[in-house]
């Protein structure tokens, strides 16, 4: 099953005042993330891709291209994303998600937050949040601040996408777990979080969706495998821009088009890292400043 998932910047479903406040508003809605999953029940493994949003490629429009970032697809809708990153990689597309700011924050929350190993402290101006290193439990707030942080550290987008697979990679270690897909009451609440804020293809039918929770239970944080496309920052008309290396790039696409372990050819960008102390007192998105820094993460 190889799905595109897009995280959106719209802020539909975010009707509290505070949120509003925090998040502000935006005219239309731009993809700041971009993700090709690949999940084999069969070999109970899972994959993720991450594709930089300033990528430099086709990007197709209905039966039309031209050459531009690959973010700029999302404004003509999830056909031309999924013909966009189906052009680039060559992988089949079987199902498109589409997550706003308030899908995300409520299914993080629905299961109880996430424990993750924060690698690097850092604090982002722009959003006004920071985050000490170490271990931390983050509920649907603080979770979403910290996948959405990409001015607090040089790297940027890049650093931001490494944030983001550890992130993915702690969700699949609670997921996989008895008391989430196991709670019946769990289950419902993520259910009623996924099915009002997140937007899915419309052969994305309840069946797929029981055998997607079943695949996700059965894939371990250690069977969660994270790339990020071969690239590097380049410049197009005065405007940043990321270039795929093709001849890197190649062999990860190859594996994926076969179902075969990408890991054969290139080195994942990320491992796993669980965390197995007590985590300190979840972050807050008003903090001005990292807080005290917190114990060092587990080897």
């Amino acid at each position: 099953m190889n799905i595109v998932i897009v995280g959106s910047d719209s802020r539909a479903g975010l009707t509290d005042p505070a949120d509003v406040q925090r998040f502000g508003t935006v005219g239309g809605r731009r993809s700041d993330t971009l993700i090709l999953a690949q999940i084999i029940p069969s070999q109970q493994r899972g994959v993720i891709v991450s594709i930089p949003r300033d990528t430099w490629t086709t990007v197709h429009h209905d039966g039309r291209t031209y050459e531009g970032k690959i973010n700029g697809a999302y404004g003509y809708g999830p056909q031309a994303v999924i013909d966009t990153v189906y052009g680039l990689t060559g992988v089949p597309i079987n199902h498109y998600i589409d997550v706003n700011f308030g899908g995300f924050r409520k299914m993080v929350d629905s299961i109880g937050g996430i424990d993750i190993c924060n690698q690097q402290s850092f604090y982002d101006a722009v959003i006004g949040y920071g985050l000490s290193k170490g271990p931390h439990h983050l509920g649907g707030l603080d979770a979403l601040q910290y996948v959405r942080t990409r001015h607090a550290t040089a790297d940027g987008d890049f650093g931001r996408i490494k944030r983001q697979q550890e992130f993915m990679r702690a969700v699949m270690a609670k997921v996989g777990r008895p008391s989430v897909l196991g709670n019946p009451i769990r289950v419902n609440r993520l259910a009623t979080a996924f099915a009002q804020n997140v937007t899915v293809d419309q052969f994305f039918k309840l069946p797929d969706l029981i055998r997607l929770a079943v695949s996700l239970r059965r894939i371990g944080q250690n069977q969660l495998e994270t790339f990020s496309v071969p690239s590097r920052i380049g410049n197009v008309a005065g405007q940043s821009v990321v270039f795929v290396n093709q001849s890197q790039a190649e062999p990860l696409f190859g594996a994926l088009r076969q179902a075969k372990d990408p890991a054969a050819t290139i080195a994942p960008t990320t491992r796993a890292t669980p965390t197995t102390r007590a985590a300190p007192p979840r972050a807050s998105a008003k903090a001005a400043a990292p807080r005290a820094p917190a114990p060092s993460c587990p080897a």
